[in-house]
This record gives C-alpha cells, sequence and structure tokens, in this order.
C-alpha cells in the first residue's frame, strides 16, 4: 500500500501527507463499498412535461441537463473521479480500486459515497431527460398527426366546395349560353323580319313612284 501511495502522490493524485505516508501501511484494508442499485436511488427530480414545440434541440452540455435536474452540489463529482479512472487505466481492476479507496483514506474532505451518490443523481437526471426526449418526440408524433388529418380533411372540405362550385358554374354557364343563343336568335328573327318588312315596302313604294310616274312622263310639257 505504501508503494501505491507513493504512486499517487508521484501522479499527482493526491496530495502527500506525513501521516498518510507512516501509517499507509499499517491501516486496516478498507471494505469494500457495494453501492445500491440505481432503482433503490430515490428520485430526485419530478417528471418533466415534453415540450410541445416540435422541435428537438441536440447536443444539449450534459451541465444544462444537471442545472435543469436542480442536482446538489458535490465534494467530490463523479467527473472527477472519471477523470482519476482514466488515468488508471494501465492498472487492472483490483489494484485501480484500491487506488481510489487509498485516496478516499488519505483524504478526510470526501468520501467515495459522494462521487457514487453523484453519479446515481446524474443517471437518474439523464434517464429523466432521455425519457422526456421521448415524450417530446411522441407529442410532436401526435400534434403532427393531428395537423395532418386537419389539413386532409380541411383539403377534402374545399375540394367539395369548389367541385360544388364548379357544378354550379357549369350551370350557370349552360343557362347563360341558352340564354344567350335565344337573344340571338330573337335578335336574328327580328333582324330578318325587318329586312322582309322593307322589303315589302320598297316594293310597295316602287309600285307608287311607278305608278305616279306615269303621270309626269304622259303629260309634262315638252320643252
Amino acid at each position: 500500500m505504501k508503494g501505491l501511495m507513493s504512486f499517487l502522490v508521484k501522479a499527482k493524485l493526491v496530495e502527500p501527507t506525513l501521516e498518510a505516508s507512516d501509517e499507509a501501511s499499517d491501516e486496516p484494508q478498507e471494505p469494500e463499498y457495494v453501492a445500491p442499485a440505481v432503482s433503490e436511488v430515490e428520485p430526485l427530480i419530478e417528471p418533466i412535461k415534453a415540450d410541445t414545440n416540435g422541435e428537438i434541440e441536440e447536443s444539449l452540455p450534459l451541465e444544462v441537463i444537471f442545472q435543469q435536474a436542480d442536482l446538489p452540489p458535490s465534494p467530490f463529482p463523479a467527473e472527477k473521479l472519471l477523470r482519476l479512472l482514466d488515468g488508471l487505466r494501465t492498472m487492472d481492476a483490483q489494484t485501480r480500486k484500491a487506488a481510489v479507496l487509498a485516496m478516499d483514506a488519505a483524504d478526510d474532505n470526501w468520501s467515495i459515497t459522494d462521487p457514487v451518490q453523484d453519479a446515481e443523481r446524474k443517471i437518474a437526471a439523464l434517464t429523466a431527460y432521455r425519457e422526456r426526449l421521448g415524450e417530446q418526440l411522441a407529442v410532436g408524433a401526435k400534434q403532427a398527426g393531428d395537423q395532418i388529418a386537419a389539413d386532409k380533411h380541411g383539403l377534402e372540405t374545399t375540394v367539395a366546395e369548389i367541385r360544388a362550385q364548379i357544378t354550379q358554374l357549369e350551370q350557370l354557364l349552360e343557362r347563360e349560353i341558352v340564354r344567350s343563343a335565344q337573344e340571338i336568335a330573337a335578335i336574328e328573327g327580328s333582324q330578318r323580319a325587318a329586312r322582309e318588312a322593307v322589303g315589302r315596302e320598297q316594293r310597295r313604294i316602287d309600285q307608287e313612284i311607278e305608278r305616279f310616274g306615269e303621270i309626269p312622263a304622259s303629260y309634262a310639257a315638252t320643252p
């Protein structure tokens, strides 16, 4: 354990302390911490109603999600422990775990339960956010379906109205064609009757002119 503490000090993962250096080898092995199942963690945030604007915001920073979930601060955030574990990836799992527990034993400012609880809270927040995305998608899909149905119904109604108007216009057009044909026939008949009357009258006048013309032709004084 003393060699492990030296490694952690050289890696700047823990602060060197005289007490920790002298007593590291005499400290009893820390009991293994068993984290409770996530399902046993009390819900940290209330269910969030899905947005109804139909817009899905991608790549929302995790900090914003955690802030929306109103997570309390942690003395040792889970992200810090993850960075520490990334620096210990060359170790096997047991040694890596022992190193983390050694850090816990060497520092009274935090406990391994802090990042565990913080991780569980953040898992719950992310799970709730993930469910909210699904709810938002479902609401958007329902709204889209309702809008599509409304648009189709509106189109059907408009088409029916337009077709009814077209039928009325066709009937009106037919009536106008018949009326116009009748008016034209009446006008043409009137004109034909007028021409026939003028012709008869002109023939009558011609006869009278011819009749009256007999007098001048027979009795007018010869110059």
